[in-house]
């Protein structure tokens, strides 16, 4: 097992230094989706993620990690660009039974004080979850510290946490993958500090390239309720984040000039200011 491991990072490593100096567009992003975990933290240092962040351009990140030690490693890296979110999973395990933890409060309460966290996620859950104790407390947290919720969830879940929260800024992991854009529309269009998104997206893009009419469209009404992303939940994200960052720039020079830079980074400085 140690040399397979040890295959892999070579693998990984060799990836990285030969597309990591690829800059994949001009236009400079604010990525509102980035994980650090334990899984790339011998293949990758604080500092060399940070370093590839800056080689494609992004110049500030929303930064969660399982566990959540791996946000804040990469903020002490480099505080200007890490913007630092506090994932509820104390490990990959937790994952799957956070929200009925009764000691779910007191961990996240105990992580606040370590840096500065700007909010809750990317976390999962789904459905009738959403209404579990645990998450109840983290929600009212949310509320008293001022902080954002970045839910991974389904359509039942996130209007669940729009019908209790609707006075904290939601920002919704992949907008909901494939939940047709007329019941984002409604959403977006009802709920007034509710955000998506846009990272692993399903249906934007016709034969991988050009957006929808109907995806044009209502990125650029809605212009100022979406955010980039690039998920790297995974090392092989890490190493693949030159092209996933330079597919993301493809279809934003497809938008109006206004409209590129709002969803490119200007909505995440009005979420996140400095």
């Amino acid at each position: 097992m140690g040399r397979i491991c040890q295959l892999i990072k070579l693998i990984f490593l060799f990836h990285f230094f030969v597309f990591s100096n690829v800059i994949a567009s001009e236009i400079i992003t604010h990525d509102g989706h980035i994980h650090y975990d334990e899984d790339v933290w011998s293949m990758l240092s604080a500092e060399q993620a940070v370093e590839l962040l800056k080689e494609q351009n992004i110049k500030r990140a929303l930064v969660s990690a399982t566990p959540t030690e791996g946000a804040e490693k990469l903020y002490l890296a480099d505080p200007e660009i890490v913007v630092p979110m506090l994932r509820p999973y104390k490990s990959w395990r937790h994952r799957y039974f956070w929200f009925k933890d009764p000691e779910l409060q007191a961990y996240l309460e105990s992580h606040l004080s370590k840096v500065p966290y700007r909010g809750f996620g990317e976390f999962h859950i789904y459905g009738e979850d959403v209404k579990s104790k645990p998450v109840e407390a983290m929600i009212t947290l949310a509320r008293q510290r001022e902080l954002v919720l970045h839910p991974h969830t389904d359509l039942a879940g996130i209007q669940i946490f729009l019908n209790k929260a609707s006075d904290i800024n939601i920002i919704w992991a992949h907008a909901g993958f494939n939940v047709p854009v007329k019941q984002l529309r409604n959403l977006v269009e009802k709920y007034p500090r509710f955000y998506l998104e846009l990272s692993l997206r399903e249906g934007m893009l016709e034969d991988g390239e050009l957006l929808t009419d109907e995806w044009k469209s209502f990125l650029i009404k809605y212009r100022q309720r979406f955010l980039v992303g690039s998920d790297t939940y995974k090392p092989r994200r890490w190493a693949n984040l030159p092209e996933t960052v330079e597919d993301t720039t493809s279809w934003l020079n497809q938008l109006p000039a206004g409209v590129a830079a709002d969803i490119a980074r200007n909505n995440f400085n009005r979420l996140f200011p400095q």
